[in-house]
């Protein structure tokens, strides 16, 4: 009896194992793990080979184990992507945080804003220069430069509206990454 089973098996073997292996390779699209499925429903079979008759079509249960054993590979396929993607993004945003959050890259970049808000500075007229610079450095406020320079409320506004106008435009290219440097340096101290 078991040599019959063994000619069975090794019919069914014969006849059915490319049909597994294509059934394999139409939901993996992979040569070798296609074969590896086909491999791994045969030897099923083969531990189990005393449950079967010759009579019994066996088509059906290859395809059954199969199709179990395809669908638990995609499901760890989809798993493993979802932490590699996870991952990866992890890394790069710890990367772009170490990056943006180091001091030297902090300290050129001020260097190079300062050194572009001293030349913008020495760029302007000399009343929106001195009304600026009374208004950020003095400290003091819009009513007390007027009354300090002796102008209209009016002209302290427009001088400091413009000179803001000016430092935009010199500085539009540090804007956003100024921006951003005060929001990750908001994150480091807290």
């Amino acid at each position: 009896m078991t040599l019959e089973r063994d000619s069975f098996f090794d019919k069914a073997y014969l006849q059915y194992f490319p049909k597994v292996q294509h059934f394999a390779y139409s939901y993996l699209n992979d040569n070798e793990g296609a074969n590896s499925v086909a491999q791994e429903v045969f030897m099923s079979v083969w531990e189990d080979k005393d449950k079967f008759s010759q009579a019994q079509d066996i088509l059906g249960y290859l395809i059954v184990l199969t199709r179990n054993r395809c669908l638990n590979i995609l499901r760890r396929r989809v798993i493993e992507e979802k932490f590699k993607s996870n991952r990866s993004k992890q890394l790069l945003d710890q990367i772009n945080y170490q990056a943006l959050s180091n001091n030297i890259v902090s300290n050129i970049l001020e260097k190079e804003v300062s050194t572009i808000v001293t030349s913008t500075l020495n760029k302007m007229p000399d009343k929106v220069k001195a009304t600026f610079l009374l208004s950020r450095s003095g400290n003091l406020k819009q009513h007390e430069i007027a009354r300090l320079q002796g102008v209209a409320l009016r002209t302290v506004e427009s001088r400091l509206k413009k000179a803001v106008t000016i430092l935009k435009k010199s500085l539009k290219d540090y804007l956003s990454i100024a921006l951003l440097m005060s929001i990750i340096n908001s994150l480091i101290k807290s």
